[in-house]
C-alpha cells in the first residue's frame, strides 16, 4: 500500500482454497505465533480470488498498486494488538 511517509506499507493478500477462510486477526496471530515482531506485520489485509500474473506466472506488483490506488481493490487496515486475553 502507498504511504505518503514511508513509501510503501505492508499489506498481507492471500487467496483461500474453496471453503476456507480465516479472519485478519487469526493471520496475524500465526504470524506472531511463527515469530514475527510485532513492528513487522503487516498494516493491511485482503482475501482475494486471483492474482494479476506474469506471462511466467510472478504477481504484478505495480498491477496490484494500481488496483489499490483506483479503488478497484480495498484491502482493510489492520493492527496486531496481541493475542485476546482472558476475561476476568
Amino acid at each position: 500500500m502507498a504511504d505518503e511517509r514511508l513509501g510503501e506499507k505492508v499489506c498481507l493478500s492471500v487467496i483461500f482454497h474453496e471453503g476456507a477462510g480465516a479472519s485478519a486477526h487469526d493471520l496475524l496471530a500465526h504470524l506472531h505465533d511463527a515469530g514475527l515482531s510485532r513492528y513487522d506485520m503487516p498494516e493491511y489485509f485482503i482475501a482475494m480470488n486471483a492474482y494479476p500474473l506474469t506471462a511466467s506466472g510472478k504477481i504484478l506488483k505495480r498491477k496490484l498498486v494500481e488496483w489499490a490506488k483506483s479503488g478497484q481493490i480495498r484491502p482493510e487496515p489492520v493492527r496486531w494488538t496481541g493475542p485476546a486475553r482472558p476475561q476476568e
